[in-house]
């Protein structure tokens, strides 16, 4: 009972810090734009063939583009027609989430009123909610049988076990890219805690089985040391850390990924079935038995509950829950580690 309380309060206090640390890099160093023109251009798109480019931000940061996320993004497409696509996102978490679904039906009714080219020159980039935003939009737009030319989402706020992950990849001609960050203080902690969406997200978590038509690309244990921040907010690492879901990041590691750039120290994404905590356990032993092995990671089976718990080479418990869902867990985690040995 004393370790759960410890734990649980060690939890409380993540979540606060996760909280803190990145409202202070959005505030401190994520100064917004007063007199940007983020649409320049976009006059006249439906004669002319150009690509095009929209950010769709995340929770917060949703009324003007924000001076660190889109520097970051323009650097990366440099080359396109760049555009901030606002929504109303600067409210409570339930109402933010509500009102990004209800932005999905908006941003695909928008869409479907473009011409073919110019979707075939269209690119959504969404982070955080702004990903759970393409993503719905992309899925609705699979319906009626309509793709842009891409989808990317970074670290997105959507249940990883929604069904609209299933669609999207349908609604994008070229293959969908999403990065995404086990260890995504925000959404590894407090969407999965406080987020009252019934399971892990998207962004740090992946899915079963791969959507079709998408690419799954885990970022390097590394993320938060490839992006300065600034000189003050710069030199303290474990703030970094805890930040660690602000888009900047995300921007950093999806322009090594579109350079053709392979990370070192990529950590394998391993589907959750319930909310799990890392922590270190007695491997196998009396009570488990291990179900099947590859590379250091385990899975082992309680004898006692049947349910099955996922251990990587350092001993500790990186999923748990049913064993037909681990089971399909294992073999996407198989899957990664036979990537990484070509």
């Amino acid at each position: 009972m004393v370790q759960y309380r410890i734990k649980t309060a060690l939890v409380a206090i993540l979540m606060s810090l996760s909280l803190w640390a990145d409202k202070v890099s959005h505030n401190n160093t994520c100064k917004t734009f007063k007199n940007m023109s983020v649409k320049s251009s976009l006059d006249n798109l439906e004669s002319v063939n150009a690509n095009e480019t929209w950010y769709v931000p995340g929770w917060m940061c949703t009324s003007e583009p924000e001076e660190l996320a889109w520097n970051s993004f323009t650097n990366v497409f440099s080359t396109t027609i760049n555009r901030f696509h606002k929504w109303d996102g600067n409210q409570l978490w339930p109402i933010a989430a509500k009102n990004a679904d209800a932005e999905a039906d908006k941003l695909a009714d928008e869409i479907k009123l473009m011409s073919e080219n110019r979707r075939a020159s269209l690119t959504l980039v969404g982070h955080s909610l702004g990903g759970r935003i393409v993503a719905r939009t992309l899925s609705k737009l699979s319906l009626d049988g309509i793709k842009i030319k891409r989808g990317i989402l970074l670290a997105p706020a959507i249940p990883a076990k929604d069904g609209d992950l299933e669609k999207m990849g349908l609604g994008s001609k070229e293959p969908m890219i999403v990065v995404a960050n086990p260890d995504d203080v925000t959404l590894k902690y407090v969407y999965a805690v406080a987020g009252g969406e019934k399971g892990p997200a998207y962004g740090a978590a992946t899915t079963f089985k791969t959507p079709k038509n998408v690419k799954e690309i885990p970022v390097s244990e590394d993320i938060t040391k490839n992006t300065i921040i600034d000189a003050f907010w710069g030199r303290f690492d474990a703030a970094k850390e805890i930040a660690n879901h602000h888009a900047s990041f995300y921007f950093e590691e999806l322009s090594r990924v579109l350079d053709g750039k392979v990370s070192k120290g990529v950590r394998v994404m391993v589907p959750q079935d319930k909310i799990n905590f890392e922590w270190k356990v007695i491997d196998a032993g009396l009570w488990w038995d291990v179900i099947d092995k590859k590379g250091g990671w385990k899975l082992e089976r309680n004898i006692v509950t049947g349910h099955c718990r996922i251990i990587n080479p350092e001993k500790f418990r990186v999923a748990w829950g049913e064993r037909e869902k681990m089971e399909k867990a294992f073999d996407k985690v198989k899957a990664q580690l036979n990537v990484e040995e070509e």
